[in-house]
């Protein structure tokens, strides 16, 4: 599991699921009605998603190499396309309204830690 923090040290989440194999990337969370185990997931490397084959909306966040948020899709429902984004290396998957990821904003540069 993943910790993610704001550079303050606000804590988002403890419990992100890293996504770092083909498998894992490609599954994603297609399928899912909701989290279980874990707050979100991180899809590393990462420059456009989709939300083909999911049944819950879900906030977004693109990150740079250096976890700089470049940009936010908050409410991505099923069946869309975030499109390339530019820079972007990482994204960070959150079910819509996680209250840990609404004070997020574009910009911000998170820490992303092994917890």
């Amino acid at each position: 599991m993943l910790k993610i923090e704001k550079s303050d040290g606000t804590i988002i989440s403890n419990r992100i699921s890293n996504c770092d194999s083909f498998f894992k990337r490609a599954m994603g969370l297609m399928f899912k009605t909701r989290l279980e185990d874990c707050d979100g997931i991180l899809l590393t490397p990462c420059s456009s998603i989709h939300t083909f084959f999911m049944k819950m909306e879900i906030d977004c966040f693109f990150l740079s190499r250096e976890n700089k948020i470049l940009k936010i899709i908050r409410r991505m429902g099923p069946s869309k396309l975030s499109g390339f984004i530019k820079g972007c290396h990482s994204v960070l998957e959150f079910p819509s309204g996680f209250s840990g990821a609404q004070s997020l904003t574009e910009g911000e540069n998170l820490k992303i830690n092994i917890s």
